[in-house]
């Protein structure tokens, strides 16, 4: 009779063990993808490339059929921002609405004033505007009757949250945290662009890819923000901030480190070689660094990443 020694056995036991581990890991990720259970994400910008304006407009739609709105744009997008919620069952899990300017929140006043194609919205999220201080500080281009008006159709909605720095929410299945929003130090340090200094600032999170949006905060917040959460920069793709012109800098983005940057612009701005506008600037820092750049002016300004 062989005799079998106690070496020999554990090498055995631990090929095995080897062996049915890796069925384990390669069951699990097949049984993963049949079940569906992968979530994936769909991060689509909307501009319109014939326009000389610019706007903000995002989707994000998980393979479980839910459906997360950044902004809208103007008054007048609310016939497209319509049709695109339209196409994904005309159901909004959660509207995010960076800051109340005309060309962020135009597009959901105008859906909540005459909401005849009945749009559902569970959850609308939104940065806490100091309203005493916004008026104090206001300039023309601010048009704050905008905000005034979504708070007026807002105010007797339940479902209105507004965010502030560090909080942390499950949207749509992504990690989403706040890295800026509206509070005292807005107030107290910012002689003008209040509204767009108080912009919600946010990163969404997959298991391997992030989104960062950045509204429209503009340069002079961007040390704040790197001193308080230089560690939650990093992110696959990234919206520039305050539509990549006379926002934050090279500086911001190095921490950053994107392989896409989106610009809510037009050619008239990213295209811009006077020197009134500093988009082209860092659109080409970008391009040396092997950036993609993403404008209202190329692919008609609709473009499509996805999270994971």
């Amino acid at each position: 009779m062989r005799r079998i020694s106690v070496k020999s056995v554990k090498a055995h036991i631990f090929i095995l063990l080897v062996c049915f581990l890796a069925f384990c890991g390669a069951y699990g990720r097949c049984a993963e993808a049949f079940s569906g259970d992968a979530t994936k994400w769909t991060v689509r910008q909307y501009g319109d490339g014939s326009r000389s304006v610019q706007s903000m407009f995002y989707t994000i739609y998980s393979n479980k059929g839910e459906l997360a709105v950044i902004d809208g744009g103007w008054e007048n997008d609310a016939p497209k921002v319509r049709e695109v919620i339209k196409r994904y069952g005309n159901h909004v899990s959660a509207w995010i609405i960076t800051h109340p300017h005309p060309d962020h929140v135009g597009a959901l006043n105008a859906i909540l004033k005459n909401n005849s194609s009945g749009i559902r919205i569970d959850r609308i999220y939104t940065t806490p505007v100091n309203r005493k201080s916004y008026q104090r500080t206001v300039k023309p281009w601010d048009m704050i009757e905008e905000y005034d008006t979504f708070r007026h159709l807002t105010r007797k909605m339940k479902c209105v949250v507004y965010l502030e720095e560090d909080d942390e929410i499950d949207l749509i299945g992504l990690n989403m945290k706040v890295l800026s929003s509206w509070d005292a130090s807005v107030d107290r340090c910012y002689s003008a662009n209040l509204c767009n200094y108080g912009s919600l600032m946010f990163k969404v999170q997959g298991k391997k890819k992030s989104m960062l949006f950045c509204g429209d905060i503009m340069k002079k917040r961007q040390n704040r923000i790197i001193r308080r959460h230089k560690k939650e920069l990093r992110a696959t793709y990234v919206q520039c901030s305050h539509h990549g012109n006379w926002g934050f800098s090279k500086k911001f983005y190095r921490y950053v480190k994107p392989s896409a940057a989106f610009f809510d612009s037009p050619a008239m701005i990213t295209e811009d070689a006077s020197g009134h506008f500093d988009a082209m600037k860092l659109i080409r820092y970008f391009k040396k660094k092997g950036v993609k750049v993403y404008t209202f002016a190329n692919g008609n300004g609709v473009h499509t990443v996805y999270l994971r």
